[in-house]
């Protein structure tokens, strides 16, 4: 008779689902302290008096505009995690448990340097540990992938109609890198797999990410069949820089979709998902200088950035909230090897 898997919990290093009191309001204020001194360094540099000035030109209904695209790219950003998880026979979560999965990562607080709250999540639906981590790695590369595709395909538009404003120091890279770095990855990935010794180490962890690379690429390969997990992580980035230029034309500036695509891919290259604490601090500096060096005014860019980042603080109290069933969930988890 086969004995059932031993089903025990192992806490992960550096995660924050278990902290509680104090110890969970601590990364949540030093998010706040991060982003308020990345904005008013920023601040300081455009001039206090210029982002004051394009505070008092708000158009508010191009503000109210914030907060739905950013809700769009939250719906975008269920349906990738669905799909994805799922794809290819994949792991179907409850319905609960994927709202908090999805909530912690899109808030991103809950990445702390690589540690995810959803790999637990997906033991827990039957997932090996090794398996999680394949899944887990295959979101993070779509987000990476499909960001990648809107910034060539912006960068493209932008040197065939000469739009100006954007440095070629931007486009070219953009346009001439992805495509041919998507195929050597996915020949590499298809070619070494099977190669690379079975082996913990460095060998274990070279195949959890090559396994990765190899579900991307199955993903792209039948677009149609998995539409969802491609749609939607297309909707995920569309919604969330949507909120950005609509952040910026309510402080009046309406700016070029394919400019404001390019600037605003080179300052998301690293994603809330893929820098700690939601890139809290970084990219709220990164991201607005890069938008300025697409054509917008300083000021202007900062302004819109400080807003984007004070409206996607909504999402805290989903995140907070979905803390009970990740606990839940972890404890539940069957580890294997």
């Amino acid at each position: 008779m086969t004995r059932a898997p031993h089903l025990r919990w192992r806490p992960l290093p550096g995660s924050l689902i278990d902290r509680r009191g104090a110890a969970l309001a601590l990364p949540i204020l030093l998010v706040a302290a991060l982003n308020v001194a990345a904005v008013t360094g920023l601040a300081d540099i455009a001039g206090f008096r210029a982002v004051d000035t394009a505070l008092t030109r708000i158009q508010w209904p191009s503000l109210c505009a914030v907060p739905a695209a950013l809700a769009l790219s939250a719906i975008g950003y269920y349906l990738a995690y669905r799909r994805i998880y799922a794809a290819e026979g994949g792991y179907e979560l409850t319905r609960r448990q994927l709202i908090a999965v999805v909530a912690a990562g899109f808030s991103g607080l809950f990445s702390t340097g690589g540690v995810r709250a959803d790999g637990p999540v997906l033991q827990a639906s039957g997932a090996t540990r090794r398996e999680a981590l394949v899944r887990v790695t295959t979101l993070t590369g779509m987000e990476q992938a499909v960001l990648a595709l809107y910034g060539c395909a912006a960068s493209i538009a932008c040197l065939c109609l000469r739009l100006p404003g954007v440095p070629g120091d931007f486009t070219l890279p953009w346009a001439v890198i992805p495509v041919p770095a998507f195929a050597a990855a996915f020949w590499l990935a298809s070619r070494y797999r099977v190669r690379l010794p079975a082996r913990p180490g460095w060998p274990a962890r070279v195949s959890v990410l090559l396994d990765a690379v190899l579900l991307v690429r199955a993903l792209f390969a039948r677009p149609v069949r998995h539409r969802g997990a491609i749609g939607g992580m297309a909707l995920f980035w569309a919604g969330d820089a949507a909120a950005v230029w609509s952040a910026l034309a309510a402080f009046g500036f309406v700016m070029n979709w394919a400019t404001l695509t390019v600037g605003y891919c080179t300052g998301m290259v690293f994603t809330r998902r893929v820098a700690p604490l939601a890139g809290a601090g970084t990219l709220t500096l990164i991201l607005p200088l890069m938008i300025w060096a697409s054509g917008a005014p300083l000021p202007t860019a900062v302004a819109a950035v400080a807003v984007c980042r004070l409206v996607g603080a909504l999402s805290l109290p989903p995140t907070l909230a979905s803390l009970r069933v990740l606990r839940e969930t972890t404890r539940q988890a069957a580890i294997r090897p």
